[in-house]
């Protein structure tokens, strides 16, 4: 009996010391703001003076410059967009900016298929995970860990919030802490990587993978709740498909199937939706090398021609311009103009 209270002794006060590292690496992870998509001290620096939101996963944070959108069309814009950042994610951090930001009045919002297609199954919780690291108050917090989390994903979030903690701490030994985002701009991520190479072998490739019509309801639900949220506080909402790859449009077939289900959305919303990939002036002035970081992505060169395009366009809607000239009507059409077969 003696023998067991001393285990129990020495169980308990090793789980009183791993409790108390972990709870201090957090802490350093939570409070440091040492990773690229915590912006939760800028964003709270901004409040009250943001006019123009734009919200999307990552073909937003790397191809929408917040300085550009904001000089062409003067007004003072953020960039939310994160990386693999699911429509929860983006509802709520939409919600808490529109609700300390009256004079917010128009909220651009980045749409593509994956859109429609992530499924949790197959992606996990990533795109979740780094919302813990967003939210800087601890009730706010807690509550999207309830909503969002199942406890079969609990291992994963300790895991995750740990090592980063740790990495947080080294950076508090050796004086590189910090506790502002030193790398975002107005959320605006610049991607520095080299350019991946994309294949240029258009008509071996062409329509070689084909997308699934078959969508994930609960995305086409949160879709609705967050253009219904914008719309329900009086801002005017964009969709908007940003520009990628040659190579990507040519080697998935049925992409005008989703073309035309946000087409429909948008009309049924009584929105506009404007989709970059059908851009005529796309594929003049972003080539795939020069502009794309990767098939999917724009590079930074790519990013600051697309914000200026994008600008443009809303600029133009704003005046209220025809910009149906600007797009062709379908992936169909644009093939023909790809010049994938020469």
């Amino acid at each position: 009996m003696r023998n067991f209270k001393r285990v129990l002794k020495t169980a308990g006060i090793f789980l009183l010391i791993v409790s108390l590292l972990s709870a201090f690496f957090i802490c350093c992870y939570l409070k440091g703001e040492n990773f690229y998509y915590q912006d939760g001290r800028e964003r709270d620096a901004l409040s009250g003076e943001v006019t123009y939101l734009v919200s999307g996963a990552s073909y937003c944070l790397f191809g929408v410059r917040s300085d550009t959108i904001s000089s062409v069309l003067g007004v003072n814009c953020y960039n939310l967009s994160g990386t693999l950042l699911t429509l929860r994610g983006r509802y709520t951090l939409l919600k808490q900016e529109l609700d300390r930001n009256p004079r917010i009045h128009t909220v651009l919002l980045e749409v593509s298929p994956d859109t429609l297609l992530r499924q949790r199954s197959e992606e996990g919780a990533k795109g979740d995970l780094s919302m813990l690291g967003r939210i800087n108050d601890s009730s706010a917090r807690w509550d999207y860990f309830k909503q969002a989390f199942s406890p079969d994903e609990w291992p994963e979030i300790y895991y995750d919030m740990v090592s980063k903690g740790i990495e947080s701490a080294l950076r508090l030994l050796t004086g590189s802490y910090a506790t502002e985002n030193q790398i975002l701009k107005a959320g605006y991520y610049e991607n520095f990587n080299p350019d991946k190479e994309i294949p240029t072998n258009y008509a071996e490739i062409y329509h070689v993978h084909s997308l699934p019509e078959e969508l994930n309801p609960e995305n086409e639900l949160w879709l609705e709740k967050v253009v219904e949220l914008c719309q329900e506080k009086g801002r005017k909402v964009y969709l908007f498909t940003t520009p990628q790859s040659k190579y990507y449009n040519c080697v998935y077939s049925n992409l005008d199937f989703y073309q035309q289900w946000y087409t429909r959305f948008a009309e049924a919303h009584g929105i506009r939706y404007f989709n970059f990939n059908l851009a005529k002036e796309k594929l003049t002035r972003l080539p795939d090398q020069g502009c794309f970081y990767d098939e999917t992505h724009l590079n930074a060169a790519g990013g600051e021609i697309f914000s200026k395009m994008l600008a443009d366009i809303i600029y133009h809607c704003r005046e209220n311009r025809d910009n149906s000239f600007y797009f062709f009507d379908s992936y169909e059409q644009l093939t023909w103009a790809s010049n994938y077969f020469d």
